[in-house]
């Protein structure tokens, strides 16, 4: 099998390293570089990160699927996952989408009071 990796994710890795040596984890720079490194990061390494992810009880269930069969995730099912207050993920959340969009990506298919009908059942 030929996992092909574009160029754009070692450059965007070794980029997100200096900034987490240079200014720490929680500096909004290291946080957008770690945003576009995940952005480049090929899908094989992706499925790995989400399989381990999941072995460390790191995500929580899914909260429901779109009628597509896509999963949904709500936010107050993260926060409880992660023992935070609701108001906390929901600042982490409009953090991340702001970070997304300094470095020039789309927010699309996050939904923020959405009315979207989500199946219980997969």
């Amino acid at each position: 099998m030929n996992n092909h990796v574009n160029p754009e994710f070692f450059k965007a890795f070794d980029h997100y390293k200096a900034m987490l040596k240079q200014y720490g984890d929680d500096h909004p720079i290291t946080e957008q570089a770690l945003i576009l490194t995940m952005h480049y990061t090929p899908e094989h390494i992706k499925a790995e990160m989400h399989t381990k992810a999941k072995e460390l009880n790191l995500l929580p269930p899914v909260s429901g699927y779109t009628d597509d069969g896509e999963p949904m995730y709500r936010l107050e099912d993260i926060a409880q996952h992660l023992g935070m207050s609701f108001e906390d993920a929901e600042q982490h959340l409009l953090q991340m989408m702001d970070n997304r969009q300094k470095v020039g990506l789309s927010n699309d298919g996050i939904l923020i009071n959405s009315n979207i009908h989500i199946n219980r059942v997969q």
